[in-house]
């Protein structure tokens, strides 16, 4: 039997390294999907950046496009201007030299004098009268020249700044814009690269995840076929139990026999008015460990080592602040404390408590069933720590999971319940 028990011992102990191997690789599946879940967002963000630069790009290209436009527009005037300044300062020049020519005669002979000479040399007054008119001519000729001198120079001096002016601008904004474009395609093409490292950054998690997903499920089988393996040993060792206690059982009604025969033969030659015995005691049945006696003590053991900390009774939640009935008691203990199964029984529910399931607030919890209406429930385990599954019959003392502050508790505890018919009792009597 010892060497039974360590076996089974060996199997709960490899049992527990899977488990744990298994809510670690759990963690990791988790990380990795979260990882996974960040690079979808951050994907589908770099993408509206680079749909909202490319659309830029595209409105800012089309801008470039119609300045050029202007610019190269512009340019063709500045050609056309260039040749009518090219035939202006000619005329200018010419102009400029015949004023130099009448101002060097006007310097020469006197203005005045030139005038009047050419008015007294008139042979009469018909002729005077047409040299009079000749001399207005020539100087209202003079004055239009100088006056056509001053504003063709103003002219030129006008457009030249403000074609220069002009296309200076236009192509500081071209330039402008090329520097927008040159800006918009930098950011695009540093979009690109952040998609593509996104995406080999997704495909390496994916693979990734996939690895822990397979590792998980050899994990998981081979979880489940040690829950098997450990079953089987249990009810080969409870079979054996019932085996010894049936042996015993006949051996003590063998020997009770035996000396109630005994006794009929040393009291044969007594007085025959000794009264008979009509009777042999019968002999109880002891415990098998699980624990079925008529009275309520003793039925289930302790589920967890620690101290109790609240009992069954009207209390305020610790959690919600709110005065409610607790309907177990709550055992507390630091480390890992293993938690077991106070009866012996078939698993009813073994996972995490999420709201609406009837276990909300509990967080991994198991329930047992253990026949005749009675039923204890385990809550706030910890995470990833439940050695048993929905529907696995299990023996009393069987490690179910470890102790946790999951679900609605304030620090690490067992909160246990044991329910009769369905309504929870009070389990200090039944321990």
């Amino acid at each position: 039997m010892n060497v039974f028990a360590s076996n089974i011992s060996e199997l709960e102990r490899q049992k527990q390294g899977v488990t744990e191997e298994r809510s670690s690789v759990e963690k990791g599946i988790e990380t990795k999907r979260s990882e996974l879940n960040k690079i979808e967002s951050d994907t589908a963000s770099v993408k509206a950046t680079l749909e909202r630069v490319s659309k830029e790009i595209d409105e800012t290209n089309a801008k470039l496009k119609e300045q050029v436009e202007k610019v190269n527009t512009e340019q063709k005037q500045v050609q056309k201007l260039k040749q009518e300044i090219a035939t202006l300062k000619e005329e200018i020049k010419q102009r400029q030299k015949v004023l130099e020519k009448r101002a060097r005669a006007i310097q020469t002979s006197g203005s005045g004098k030139s005038y009047l000479t050419i008015l007294m040399q008139a042979e009469d007054f018909s002729d005077f009268i047409d040299r009079a008119n000749l001399v207005q001519v020539i100087v209202k000729s003079d004055q239009e020249i100088m006056e056509k001198q001053k504003s063709d120079q103003k002219l030129l001096k006008d457009k030249q700044d403000t074609s220069e002016k002009k296309l200076a601008e236009l192509n500081k904004m071209k330039d402008q814009i090329m520097l927008t474009k040159n800006n918009l395609e930098s950011q695009k093409a540093e979009q690109n690269d952040l998609i593509s490292m996104l995406a080999a950054k997704k495909n390496k998690t994916a693979q990734e995840t996939a690895l822990l997903e397979a590792q998980k499920s050899k994990l998981s089988s081979q979880e489940q076929s040690l829950l098997s393996n450990i079953s089987a040993a249990y009810a080969e060792e409870q079979r054996k139990k019932e085996e010894a206690a049936k042996r015993a059982m006949e051996e003590q009604r063998r020997q009770s026999a035996a000396q109630s025969a005994a006794s009929a033969r040393s009291a044969a030659p007594s007085s025959s008015k000794s009264a008979p015995v009509t009777s042999s005691p019968v002999a109880q049945a002891p415990s098998t460990g699980g624990g079925s006696s008529s009275s309520a003590s003793g039925m289930f053991i302790k589920p967890a080592q620690g101290i109790l900390t609240s009992g069954f009774s009207d209390r305020t939640n610790p959690v919600t602040g709110q005065h409610e009935s607790h309907k177990g008691q709550d055992i507390a203990a630091g480390g890992t404390v293993q938690v077991v199964a106070a009866a012996s029984g078939r698993v009813v529910f073994a996972g995490y408590g999420a709201p609406g399931s009837g276990y909300g607030g509990y967080g991994y919890v198991v329930e047992i069933d253990h026949g005749n209406g009675y039923q204890t429930l385990y809550g706030h385990m910890r995470a990833g720590s439940l050695n048993v599954v929905a529907g696995q019959n299990v023996m009393q003392g069987q490690a179910i999971g470890i102790m946790g502050s999951t679900g609605q508790s304030t620090g690490q505890h067992l909160h246990f319940e044991i329910h009769k018919n369905g309504v929870p009792i009070n389990p200090a009597p039944y321990l």
